[in-house]
């Protein structure tokens, strides 16, 4: 008999374990660290000002002891038959909301960073503590939603490597990839007309801001959103040099795709959180920043349905291109008629 009774083949429940308990503890040093950062974060010097509207540190304080908390959980509830699961399911996935808010504004930290060995768009003047504590929770975002994927496959009784279970009924959606390419756009297109000079929405106070970052950053998007969901991005076409014929790596658009997802989907959550925190007086949100308000409504929403629609094409993508899996050899999702229809 397993462990985990019939929930789990035996022939591979060591290596799962092993995996999941990786997770847990990778997962409770990384909350570890930004318990350092946050208190040097008290101790130093206050940083640029531009992180006014960004996620308090006393969010991110407790984002990272309730995302320990669950790691906690998650491991004593392994051993106990998950009779709790759901209770812990809802305490990780607010963890994560938490921890993807603390993580907020990372996507203006690299674009500073970006100015200041020479690519042009913002001012190249950067909350170097806070970049590091944002891209910490960035990352601890990963850790603790990847664990706590694995202990909802294992609840459920899928496959733990693929997802392939009973509940499995996720299809691959070429809209997402497209929808993720037009919403690649509006923004870089507002900079670039503020840079040439138009004054409607903010226009005087960015026209000395180059658009140059902005329409790099939001034109790699594009092509990566394009390349999860046409042919291209499984194999390199003809006329692509040296590489003609020759299948795209996957880690690839896999990483490039999460990255840009969560950058983006950090921003709209930004003002989401930060406006209801300026609603109920507790800290000065994105909107009292001196922005417009119907402005910064729409570039972050357009933000946060990028990071959603880019989010989506990447896991698209990333189960149907997968290959046989080799613990449950299940055959992807519908991946034979997903290609025919590329």
């Amino acid at each position: 008999m397993s462990e985990f009774g019939e929930i789990i083949p035996s022939n591979y429940e060591q290596k799962i374990v092993r995996r999941f308990h990786f997770h847990l503890w990778a997962s409770l040093g990384i909350f570890s660290v930004m318990l350092v950062l946050i208190a040097l974060k008290f101790i130093l010097p206050e940083g640029p000002n531009y992180t006014k509207g960004f996620a308090p540190l006393w969010v991110t304080a407790f984002a990272a002891m309730l995302g320990s908390i669950v790691v906690l959980l998650e491991k004593r509830l392994l051993h106990n038959q998950f009779s709790q699961s759901w209770f812990v399911k809802i305490i990780a996935w607010g963890a994560c909301i938490l921890l993807i808010w603390s993580s907020a504004g990372i996507l203006f930290d690299f674009l500073r960073a970006a100015a200041v060995i020479g690519i042009p768009g913002l001012p190249p003047v950067v909350d170097w503590l806070g970049f590091v504590l944002r891209t910490v929770s960035l990352i601890a975002v990963f850790l603790t939603a990847t664990a706590t994927i694995t202990f909802q496959r294992i609840s459920r009784g899928a496959c733990v490597r693929c997802g392939q279970g009973p509940l499995s009924t996720m299809r691959p959606k070429k809209w997402y990839g497209y929808a993720a390419f037009v919403l690649s756009f509006p923004y870089p297109l507002l900079k670039l007309y503020w840079s040439l000079g138009g004054t409607l929405w903010g226009g005087k106070i960015f026209a000395q801001h180059s658009a140059y970052g902005e329409i790099l950053v939001f034109g790699i998007n594009a092509l990566l959103s394009l390349a999860l969901v046409q042919k291209w991005g499984r194999v390199f076409p003809n006329w692509f040099p040296i590489f003609s014929g020759k299948r795209v790596p996957r880690w690839l658009l896999i990483t490039g795709g999460w990255i840009a997802a969560s950058m983006t989907i950090t921003l709209g959550l930004l003002v989401i959180f930060g406006s209801i925190m300026q609603a109920l007086g507790l800290e000065e949100g994105p909107v009292g920043t001196g922005g417009n308000p119907w402005l910064i409504t729409i570039v972050y929403g357009n933000w946060f349905l990028l990071g959603i629609s880019m989010g989506a094409a990447t896991w698209s993508y990333q189960q149907s291109s997968r290959g046989k899996c080799p613990e449950c050899k299940g055959e992807p999702i519908d991946d034979i008629k997903y290609m025919n229809h590329l």
